[in-house]
């Protein structure tokens, strides 16, 4: 049996110095296989669903790059998942005992999409308290410089929520012209890119002829508030409790 993992002293520094860490093969190639299908067919029953009212697809750019959020409250394998051991050791090691998931979605950069998903801190979509909430991207397949990997701005956390603006394609906080453009961060399948809701990071376009597939699920401490209003964001799905799964 493969050993669950352990967050070491030094790698939570790192975590606090750099922003970002990159746990590789947390999850086997078969493992994500698995959870491909079961995210492939909730993305397919989303768009039925849309269909059968004559709605508009939820999912943006749906030629370049498709988002289909809130999986794990509406499909129970998708949050029997969550609740893995793998799970509870990340999260309790960079948030403490109590931790509950705050969003969870997949983020599928369609063969040969030209642009880029713009440099943004993910506090920026919703400010919350306490900050920053850990976002663990999975790479479902490969993630590579040709397909789309993220890159991140190493310490861009430890100056506080930066300004951003609105685009056609995402809040942007930092422009692609600056010279440090920080750093690209592969990642095979199975491995996970932790890194705080105040990191800096973007997507390169894929220019590979297949999917790049990725799993972005972000969690917090129990007790998250709405920084507008200090209103307790209620509902949240309990990961763990006393360092215990939930």
């Amino acid at each position: 049996m493969k050993p669950i993992i352990e967050v070491s002293a030094e790698q939570r520094a790192e975590m606090d110095e750099r922003g970002f860490y990159v746990f590789p093969d947390v999850f086997t190639r078969e493992e994500m296989e698995e959870l491909s299908v079961a995210l492939d067919a909730h993305e397919q029953r989303m768009r039925e669903n849309l269909q059968s009212i004559g709605g508009e697809s939820g999912i943006s750019r749906a030629d370049e790059i498709t988002f289909t959020d809130h999986i794990a409250e509406q499909d129970e394998t998708v949050a029997a998942f969550l609740k893995r051991p793998e799970w509870i050791a990340l999260t309790t090691a960079f948030l403490g005992p109590d931790v509950d998931l705050y969003w969870n979605q997949t983020v599928f950069k369609q063969p040969e999409a030209p642009r880029e998903f713009p440099w943004h801190q993910d506090d920026a979509y919703t400010p919350v308290v306490p900050a920053p909430y850990l976002t663990l991207w999975l790479a479902i397949n490969d993630a590579t410089p040709e397909n789309g990997c993220i890159s991140v701005l190493p310490g861009s956390h430890l100056g506080g929520l930066r300004p951003h603006a609105p685009s056609p394609i995402g809040w942007v906080g930092y422009s692609s012209e600056e010279e440090d453009q920080g750093l690209l961060v592969p990642a095979a399948a199975g491995s996970v890119i932790a890194f705080w809701s105040l990191t800096l990071h973007k997507s390169g376009p894929n220019r590979s002829s297949g999917i790049r597939k990725a799993f972005v699920v972000q969690f917090c401490a129990e007790g998250l508030r709405l920084v507008e209003g200090n209103q307790l964001i209620e509902g949240l799905m309990p990961i763990a409790r006393e360092g215990q799964p939930a």
